[in-house]
């Protein structure tokens, strides 16, 4: 993984909203975070044949007492991915649907519940998702 595969990644989400409606990503995007978060894990099989993907799920998100679901991306080298497809329906601004790279599964977890707040756990292996 590196951030020219996320950003292609992210183009990808974006030419599924309508082109007229692409400014309102956060309203269109609003409640497809599980859906997408599979969508793209999906995706990201397809390039990248070693990697294990994970949902990554919250709970009172931004104060917003809503749940969501990310992705967690571990790599080959055991490096951790945090993707969140949906970023812009909690952070309209973001330019980037990647929270960040980690060593450790906690250390990733602690960051998105440093960004997002609320109560973040694996909710779901995603081993099996088809390419």
């Amino acid at each position: 993984m590196n951030k020219e595969n996320i950003k292609k990644i992210q183009d990808r989400i974006l030419e599924l909203l309508p082109k007229n409606r692409r400014s309102e990503k956060s309203a269109l995007l609003e409640y497809s975070c599980s859906e997408l978060s599979r969508l793209v894990a999906s995706w990201i099989k397809e390039s990248e044949k070693n990697i294990h993907c994970f949902i990554l799920k919250g709970d009172d998100v931004c104060g917003t007492q809503k749940s969501h679901d990310i992705l967690v991306v571990i790599d080959e080298n055991n490096k951790i991915y945090v993707i969140d497809p949906t970023i812009w329906q909690f952070f309209p601004d973001e330019k980037s649907i990647l929270i960040g790279k980690f060593n450790s599964l906690n250390a990733s977890i602690i960051a998105t519940e440093e960004k997002y707040g609320g109560g973040w756990k694996i909710s779901e292996d995603l081993k099996n998702i088809s390419r």
